[in-house]
């Protein structure tokens, strides 16, 4: 029995383990509209690398999902990569909106499938 449970931690600490191994990137500062004229090109760069830096995040975090065994991975792992994924999508949608609110329109980025749901 004690082997039983030491073999199943380890192998829930490795999934754990792998499930932390996507880094969320820093969020994209973004001026108030009234502070943006003539930042407008330095604000779409950082913005730029912030979006594609998210798309590739939500591409790890799809990725260990579906190394954790997709759908039949352990509820635990899956209910936290599937938070992390609906997290990172709602943040980007919230930038997205700030950013063309207060800077203009941007070229909308795709996060993969968009919100998991499972």
């Amino acid at each position: 029995m004690r082997i039983t449970t030491i073999v199943c931690g380890s192998i829930l600490a490795s999934i754990a383990g792998t499930a932390v191994a996507c880094d969320l990137p820093k969020l994209v500062i973004i001026p108030p509209k009234d502070q943006v004229a003539g930042k407008e090109a330095e604000i779409r760069t950082a913005a730029g690398a912030y979006f594609t830096a998210m798309q590739a995040y939500t591409a790890c975090i799809q990725a260990e999902l579906a190394g954790a065994g997709g759908d039949s991975a352990p509820i635990t792992v899956k209910r936290t990569l599937v938070a992390r994924n609906n997290a990172a999508v709602a943040e980007v949608e919230f930038m997205m909106k700030l950013f063309t609110s207060n800077v203009g329109a941007v070229q909308a980025v795709p996060l993969g499938e968009g919100k998991t749901e499972r």
